[in-house]
């Protein structure tokens, strides 16, 4: 069957913080602009186009969600006249455009946008060309960071939830936004139906367009945060590899005096191959910095891989939370209901 649209992109989260002015000063620490800050509200962007890549709400903490972006008004006004969406509304955050607004099957808020224009101010940052192996392609120049400064995001890249049914959620989100399997997470032999799914990372299907290799990942929320589904982490794309690490400096340096908690990095992904780094806020929710990470387009088929035989990257003894290189993976803590 086919999808109802097949989403492009991914826009931006909504979180719900109880204090907006803590969560302004981690994500100014984290490397975002405050765009509008009111006092229920706070808008956030990073150095790309997009005109705000987060909003949080004041509340109690939770997650309430994130927004993929339609191919077309056409395809926006498909997906209003499904029964998990809601008519078109007309936004009012920055940079304008049209919204519908649902629900997935564990009630996490799922919003389809079009229209959202980039913000006028943007200017185009490159990073600096790399020397490796042997290829020089910076000659003449060198390269050179000021020592503090905070690191540079490009986009709300991805996002981690967990869930309380793991297929169920990805075929929702294939039915709905077109979503796509890269690698399914298996504690054990993929064909054996006893099997428990551990997760699934998953991807856009813009046909024979790349995409990055998960933009939403799936995890067993009964594996990991006592059966509750919510947060796991949302994730930004980095500028290049030196803001991972000098925002990694920064929250390192920054983390006692503001209550700020590393979960897990600075290393490289197996599943994805990104460069990471997850922080928690005061508020325990988790924030990645991610660079240099795997596209694939529509022709490439899924990965079933047995996480107990080391299939999903390493070797067996190193554990399925194992990384190409940097820390394994907390699992006492990575994705707990502390985040939700």
């Amino acid at each position: 069957m086919n999808p109802i649209i097949k989403a492009v992109d991914v826009q931006y989260c909504t979180l719900q913080c109880p204090d907006l002015d803590i969560q302004e000063q981690f994500l100014i620490h984290f490397g975002m602009h405050t765009v509008e800050k009111k006092e229920d509200i706070l808008i956030m962007r990073g150095e790309g186009p997009k005109p705000f890549i987060e909003i949080c709400k004041k509340g109690e903490r939770k997650f309430l969600g994130a927004a993929f972006l339609a191919a077309s008004m056409e395809d926006l006004e498909k997906i209003s006249k499904t029964d998990p969406f809601s008519e078109i509304e007309t936004l009012t955050t920055p940079g304008g455009g049209f919204i519908s607004k649902g629900t997935d099957p564990d009630g996490i808020n799922v919003e389809v946008v079009f229209g959202i224009d980039d913000r006028s101010d943007f200017k185009e940052i490159n990073p600096f060309p790399n020397n490796e192996g042997t290829n020089s392609n910076r000659v003449n120049e060198l390269k050179r960071y000021q020592k503090g400064q905070y690191p540079r995001i490009l986009r709300f890249a991805h996002y981690g939830i967990n869930v309380t049914d793991v297929a169920a959620s990805l075929d929702w989100y294939n039915k709905y936004l077109g979503i796509i399997p890269s690698d399914k997470l298996w504690i054990g032999e993929p064909n054996n139906p006893e099997t428990p799914l551990n997760g699934i990372f998953a991807r856009l299907d813009k046909g024979k367009v790349p995409a990055d290799h998960h933009s939403i990942f799936f995890l067993n929320a009964h594996m990991i945060s006592q059966g509750k589904s919510g947060l796991n982490h949302v994730s930004f794309e980095m500028l290049s590899i030196d803001d991972v690490f000098s925002g990694h400096e920064i929250l390192q340096k920054t983390k006692e005096e503001f209550d700020y908690e590393l979960e897990w990095g600075v290393g490289r992904h197996y599943q994805g191959s990104q460069v990471f780094d997850y922080w928690r806020n005061p508020f325990k929710q988790t924030h990645e910095h991610q660079t240099d990470g795997d596209v694939l387009d529509n022709s490439v088929p899924h990965n079933d891989l047995d996480l107990t035989k080391g299939e999903g990257g390493g070797l067996p003894e190193d554990g399925p939370g194992a990384s190409q290189w940097g820390p394994s993976i907390n699992f006492a803590t990575f994705g707990d209901e502390r985040g939700l």
